[in-house]
């Protein structure tokens, strides 16, 4: 409410004999309408009867029979007409009832308002049951605990806690036992000045919405804002107060649209069905009919769907026309709901909720592929230029045209022809008719910015909804999902439908990305099951993983428990550098902390060290470990992006066509870690992309679409300062002392001291040591032994075998690299060659002896 508005206040005293008074007469008004109704029914019969019995008499004459009643009174007609008068009453006493209903008015100029005034029938009565419960808990005063406890019991909000997966009987269990530790008293009770600023707040919601009364969702949420108590209870079951506000924003669309249909069924008998207006001033329109659609006809009708959330877009259209623009171009991204807007607009010109100059005007879509679909330009300028003549002659006519891109380029290639567009914004240019369009970003730039028609029409950004914003437009659809699918829906599923699609699906928008998410969830629901199914958050993010490739586990696991053990579990595959090791996973648990609402990657690290000491398997490590999978890693070598051009390579060309290798693989897989694997060989452009990628968490590709890097990992790999590394370490060296030399003496030289500071954490790797190379030995064996295990053959190796090996393949100057090659030319190519010999089967073991070479146990014959 705003500084105008009058002061409310609550004025009222409540008492146990008030409220018993209050309740007898509203049961006497039962009783009174209950006879006064039975009356009048008993009248009906009483004619129906006399009608009966003198049928043949009225059917003859019976107008003058029923004047002659005077002559031969009937006691059945008397009954009737006494019955007449209790008719009257109750509808009297109806129509009383029907206009107390408004309690709220927003036109008074009173200073000051009771706000027990604006409460209705059904909040009157929860409000005098909290006050009976304090009274029955013998307590001093009615508080918001005992009006939320007293709300519970209604309806519409036993189904919002429905809706919001909320479990009643412990809710109402925790209720009860903090009303318990209340103090008592046997002093009259009444309400405290907490409860009373509920009753206040809850006036206020309703004055706000423009409702006629304070409804029980109303009392619910001002009792659960008002009490820390309450906000507790209900965070034990992951509510909050914004997905309180969401979900009865629900109900409010839900009681909307009810409202709407009801209006719209009595507007509609005002509105013609036809193209003319109630003046029938309007001219036929034959050829606009037979290439358009009638959206307002459609409206009429209940054909289209509520608009929700775009009041903002509405009026800035409303602004455009009022400032003598002659046509608004809505300008915005696929999906973002620019029709929905359109269609809201022709439903406020049913109930002629719009500025005078629209009422009794037409909104009129033009078929632009009909039009032009199937003839020659000569012939589709020709059918534009009769369409556009009817709507100037029919003087109610609003041009709306879709996609209006379209009928650029289009002419009939004479000398000194125009194109349809032109042709239209000649007629714009001169305010001859009123149109409306939708064009898609990209298209607005490219065909109609610098065209005339860019210039005779004003443009109206349409971005993409909020979240609460996409949350109102996906609940505004719910109920049609669940009729149609026969589903139930709770807000949980549509808060993760909007939440997963705007972290997951990055090439779409909202509200279009979290709808269709939705749809196929209630499809995929409705055949898995009979009866009714319910879609739950699980349900959602099952879809989501089979539309992005992400794991199940990964959506849905909570990554508390997946973060704290990552050390360990990355330790089940990497072999030493348990600093680097302690460093990635203490960066990964504060980035992801922090992350929730950040717009950076999840983290990016930078690894340094010599080759050959893990640096890249423990990327494989990380990507196995946090994303499920070693196959979600997008690796680059640096190496060949040198050149200037390389910029292309890595984001694509526009001129050419060609997609960018970085940009397109994590468009296709946007949960990754990409690695940037020995970093300081590209080209300086190149790195400044790696800059505006870590510091926006987004580039923008060849396509001009822009590809998000907020859930992936970063990991940049480099040699630079190997030497010093290496040497430092034998000196025994501190790891922090050796990483800030690198940083301050070393990586200045290859990389920008900006790209330097937008890495989570610098990460040095030591030179691994001979038991960390018997250690990966032994890693490696067992993969190996994994591998023969599927055809029936074991493989063991002696303690002196391994070291013999790890001491073949270990180069102090390449790392355990050497190892690798080794293990594939002594070990596994040996055993290939018995395979292909048959000189080994099943239940043969393999022995890899104490100078490392391959052995062969025969297995027992069967």
């Amino acid at each position: 409410m705003n500084n105008q508005s009058p002061l409310l206040f609550w004025g009222l005293n409540v008492s146990r004999a008030s409220i018993a008074l209050k309740r007898l007469k509203a049961r006497f008004d039962v009783v009174v309408n209950i006879i006064s109704g039975l009356i009048a029914l008993g009248g009906l019969a009483s004619l129906g009867y006399f009608v009966y019995l003198h049928q043949d008499l009225i059917l003859s004459s019976p107008l003058n029979y029923f004047l002659s009643f005077y002559k031969e009174p009937s006691v059945w007609l008397l009954l009737f007409f006494v019955s007449i008068i209790f008719d009257m009453f109750l509808y009297y006493r109806l129509s009383e009832n029907e206009a107390h209903k408004l309690k709220i008015n927003r036109r008074t100029h009173q200073p000051k308002i009771d706000t027990a005034s604006g409460l209705s029938d059904f909040s009157w009565r929860l409000v005098e049951d909290a006050y009976l419960l304090a009274a029955k808990l013998k307590q001093p005063e009615a508080t918001p605990r005992h009006i939320f406890r007293a709300v519970l019991t209604d309806r519409q909000v036993k189904n919002l806690l429905v809706r919001l997966d909320v479990d009643l009987r412990v809710l109402v269990d925790k209720l009860k036992n903090h009303l318990a530790d209340n103090p008592s008293t046997n002093k009259s009770v009444g309400f405290s000045e907490v409860a009373q600023a509920v009753l206040i707040k809850a006036y206020g919601e309703a004055w706000n919405d423009g409702r006629p009364s304070i409804d029980p969702l109303d009392l619910f949420f001002c009792a659960y804002n008002q009490d820390e108590l309450l906000q507790e209870v209900l965070y034990d079951q992951e509510i909050t107060a914004n997905k309180i506000i969401n979900a009865i924003k629900w109900f409010r669309v839900n009681d909307q649209m009810r409202i709407n249909y009801h209006v719209y069924r009595r507007m509609a008998r005002l509105k013609p069905g036809s193209g003319m207006n109630r003046a029938y001033t309007a001219v036929a329109t034959p050829t606009l009919d037979y290439f358009s659609h009638d959206l307002t006809l459609m409206a009429k009708y209940g054909y289209l769907e509520i608009c929700v959330a775009r009041e903002k877009e509405i009026k800035a259209i409303f602004d455009a026309m009022e400032s003598g623009h002659a046509g608004v171009l809505l300008v915005g991204s696929i999906g973002v709901g620019k029709r929905s807007i359109i269609e809201g607009l022709a439903q406020l010109m049913v109930k002629e909720e719009v500025p005078v100059f629209l009422k009794d005007k037409r909104l009129v879509e033009l078929d632009i592929s009909r039009l032009i679909g199937g003839t020659s330009p000569a012939e589709a300028q020709a059918r534009l230029l009769n369409v556009i003549n009817e709507a100037m002659r029919s003087k109610n006519i609003v041009l709306f045209i879709d996609n209006i891109e379209m009928i650029v380029g289009i002419s009939s290639g004479g000398a000194g022809s125009l194109e349809l567009s032109e042709v239209l914004s000649d007629v714009l240019s001169r305010q001859n008719i009123f149109c409306l369009a939708c064009v898609e970003s990209g298209n607005y730039s490219k065909y109609i910015e610098e065209k005339s028609l860019g210039e005779v029409m004003t443009t109206v950004g349409v971005s993409e909804p909020s979240r609460d914003q996409a949350i109102q437009i996906l609940e505004s659809k719910a109920g049609w999902f669940e009729s149609k699918y026969n589903v139930y829906i709770n807000y949980q599923a549509i808060e993760q439908a909007v939440d997963l699609s705007s972290r997951y699906i990055n090439d779409k928008f909202l509200p279009e990305k979290a709808i269709n998410i939705m749809q196929l969830t209630a499809v995929k629901v409705s055949k898995s099951g009979q009866g009714q199914g319910s879609c739950g958050r699980e349900d959602i993010a099952a879809v989501i993983s089979e539309q992005t490739g992400i794991p199940m586990a990964k959506v849905g696991e909570s990554e508390t428990q997946k973060l704290l053990s990552l050390e360990a579990n990355i330790h089940t595959r990497m072999i030493g550098q348990e600093e680097a090791v302690a460093a990635i996973s203490g960066s990964l648990r504060r980035a992801r902390a922090e992350l929730r609402e950040s717009k950076r990657p999840i983290a990016s690290f930078l690894f340094l060290g010599p080759t050959g000491v893990g640096k890249t398997e423990l990327a494989k490590t990380v990507a196995e470990v946090y994303f499920g999978d070693e196959n979600y890693m997008i690796r680059l070598d640096m190496s060949e992006y040198q050149l200037a051009d390389s910029v292309k390579k890595m984001i694509g060309d526009a001129t050419s066509g060609a997609l960018g290798y970085l940009t397109e693989a994590v468009r296709k897989k946007p949960f990754s870690l990409v690695l940037l694997d020995e970093i300081e060989k590209a080209h300086p452009d190149v790195l400044n992309l790696f800059l505006q990628m870590m510091d926006d968490g987004r580039l923008t590709d060849g396509q001009g679409r822009t590809i998000n890097f907020t859930n992936s990992i970063i990991v940049a790999t480099s040699n630079a300062g190997a030497l010093y590394i290496e040497d430092a370490v034998s000196k025994g060296v501190d790891l922090n002392i050796i990483k800030q030399e690198l940083v301050d003496n070393q990586l200045n030289k290859v990389m920008r001291p900006e790209l330097i500071n937008r890495f989570d954490g610098i990460i040095v790797f030591k030179p691994l040591s001979f038991d960390n190379v018997v250690a990966v030995t032994k890693l490696m064996l067992a993969k190996i032994k994994k591998n023969l295990a599927v055809k029936g053959i074991d493989l063991i190796a002696s303690e002196e075998g391994v070291k013999a090996l790890a001491r073949q393949g270990y180069d102090p100057k390449f790392g355990a690299r050497p190892l690798r090659r080794l293990l594939q030319d002594k070990t596994e190519n040996q055993i290939a060659n018995l395979f292909l010999a048959h000189s080994i089967k099943r239940r043969d073991i393999v022995v890899i002896d104490e100078q490392g070479n391959v052995q062969v146990e025969k297995g027992r014959e069967l």
